[in-house]
């Protein structure tokens, strides 16, 4: 082995040795979907959230639809929000607020994902009167009764429709309905309950009914 090549060897092997310089860290991912922090309309994956309704219940008596049924986001008393044409008889409560921008959040998560089913529905029940269009309801029985005796809603995904149709209101839409109960938990929908409820309306469409 000649002098030359020897000493080249043992750069080699000091430069080996030689400890890393500082990593650069790795980019922070993306999040998944981005979630607004204020309730507000938006189009997701061909979706629309179209608005927002708070139902307040109290006492023991069932609420009267629709004069007592508040409307928008952040309903105020004495406000008329778009597309109704009284106003608000009452506020809505901050816990019915929270709860709402709860499930405002778990919507715009469940839009991005996409869903197959959902879309499916859709697609092939455009005819029946399904339309791709969501609307925020949340039921409020922080002053109702324990118990209540007409009972307590559950959280759920469901389509509701129209008895006739009224063009050019669209002719349903699907509900993202949550619910406080009286010891201020907050209740979303949950996947189980969207998954039977969205195969069972694809079993339906199936059926032709």
């Amino acid at each position: 082995m000649t002098r030359a090549l020897a000493l080249a060897l043992v750069l080699v092997a000091v430069a080996a040795c030689k400890p890393a310089g500082p990593r650069k860290p790795a980019p922070r991912p993306e999040p998944v979907t981005p979630i607004a922090d204020k309730m507000d309309t938006f189009e997701m994956n061909g979706y629309l959230l179209a608005g927002a309704e708070y139902w307040p219940y109290v006492g023991t008596e069932d609420i009267k639809y629709p004069e007592e049924v508040l409307w928008g986001f952040y309903p105020v008393k004495g406000e008329i929000v778009p597309g109704e044409t009284e106003p608000n008889a009452d506020s809505a409560r901050p816990e019915a607020i929270a709860c709402a921008k709860e499930a405002f959040a778990a919507l715009q998560v469940f839009l991005a994902s996409n869903p197959p089913k959902l879309r499916e529905i859709v697609t092939k029940g455009e005819a029946k009167g399904y339309v791709p269009r969501f609307y925020l309801w949340t039921n409020d029985y922080g002053r109702a009764a324990t118990p209540y005796p007409p009972g307590v809603r559950e959280a759920r995904l469901w389509y509701w429709k129209r008895k006739q149709p009224e063009p050019p209101k669209p002719p349903g839409y699907w509900k993202w309905e949550s619910s406080v109960t009286q010891d201020g938990a907050c209740h979303v929908p949950q996947a189980e309950q969207i998954e039977h409820y969205l195969d069972e309306t694809l079993a339906s469409l199936a059926a032709g009914t």
